[in-house]
């Protein structure tokens, strides 16, 4: 619970209203009940602002105070936008934080713990592991040998890294994600069996990363697995050994990168993008929902669409000729049966 005053001072806002009103939640403004904080920062959602049951909205310094018969606080600011970003990552740090090292977690005597860190209850830190400053382990999480975390990383509940991963500064890991499992080889012997071949290599996360949850980063079978700076992934990817993914893309749930397939800066991926394995995608493209890409794409800054993948506007283009099909089969099986009819009557004259 925050009051109206402590919001204010927090998004450094202006308060016209009752400082000392209660704030359990958070809403859009067509749902706000009392109790709650909304916002508008857009004038088509003024038509709200009449009848909303909010205890407090935040707006643009623009906006005027509007009798509803409602008691409720006007916090005025900047940006809207931007003071809503700092609202919530206070409400997102109060409610995961934790203090200090759980009894009920195990840390190896040799792993290299820094200042400022969380572990909760039932995680298990494994030998030589390092955990860097201001970073929190929730729990049930589980670290294998030699893993390296860096300062200011959030590793949520159930997320378990394989030995030898490294995570960089500043990354967010959430629920379930499995980062180093074995890279989906093998090969088949003389008797047509698949016989397991080692995966010796690791996963690196730089910084800033974050990933979703119930993702899984496969190992590299030697050398690295690299996802570099700046990329966020969505939730249920499967990102196979070897692969690299550029800095800040951005990538959609449900796609899968196969294996040794390198992906460059700025890639944006829809959901369920296939992508084949040992390929490499030049900086920048785009790739719409259900794209398969098949091959290597080496010119930059494209858009992809369909399985598999064409550029995009020729994409769109195929789809209406795709839709008109069915006419088009009816009017040829027409004009097929008009050239018979037309070439009997020429062959009896």
């Amino acid at each position: 619970m925050l009051t109206t005053k402590e919001i204010c001072d927090l998004i450094d806002g202006k308060l016209e209203g009752n400082p000392k009103l209660e704030i359990f939640s958070i809403n859009k403004i067509e749902n706000a009940k009392e109790g709650s904080i909304t916002f508008i920062a857009n004038d088509k959602y003024k038509k709200f602002f009449a009848k909303t049951s909010a205890t407090a909205i935040i707006t643009n310094n623009s906006y005027q105070h509007i009798q509803n018969g409602h008691d409720y606080a006007l916090i005025k600011v900047d940006n809207v936008y931007s003071a809503l970003s700092k609202l919530l990552k206070y409400i997102e740090q109060d409610d995961i934080e934790q203090k200090g090292i759980s009894e009920f977690s195990y840390v190896s005597t040799d792993a290299n713990i820094e200042d400022n860190v969380s572990i909760g209850a039932f995680s298990y830190i494994s030998s030589n592991c390092s955990i860097g400053k201001n970073t929190l382990i929730s729990t049930h999480v589980f670290l294998g040998k030699d893993v390296k975390i860096g300062n200011n990383v959030k590793i949520y509940p159930g997320v378990k890294i394989y030995n030898r991963c490294e995570v960089g500064n500043n990354c967010i890991i959430h629920a379930n994600t499995v980062i180093g499992s074995d890279g989906f080889g093998y090969k088949p012997n003389d008797k047509g069996e698949f016989i397991k071949i080692p995966q010796v290599g690791k996963v690196i996360l730089e910084d800033k990363v974050e990933i979703g949850a119930n993702t899984v980063i496969d190992r590299a079978t030697f050398g690295e697995t690299i996802i570099h700076k700046g990329v966020k992934l969505d939730n249920l990817i499967q990102i196979a050994h070897n692969v690299e993914i550029g800095e800040n893309s951005v990538i959609a749930a449900l796609t899968g990168i196969a294996g040794s397939t390198t992906l460059g800066k700025s890639i944006v991926a829809g959901g369920q993008v296939g992508f084949n394995g040992h390929i490499k995608i030049a900086d920048g493209n785009q790739f719409q929902a259900q794209t398969g890409v098949l091959s290597s794409i080496k010119t930059k800054n494209g858009r992809y669409q369909g399985s598999p993948g064409i550029e995009y506007y020729n994409h769109m283009k195929s789809s209406v000729v795709f839709k008109s099909l069915p006419d088009l089969q009816k009017r040829i099986t027409e004009l097929e049966k008009q050239i018979e009819i037309l070439t009997k009557y020429i062959d009896n004259e």
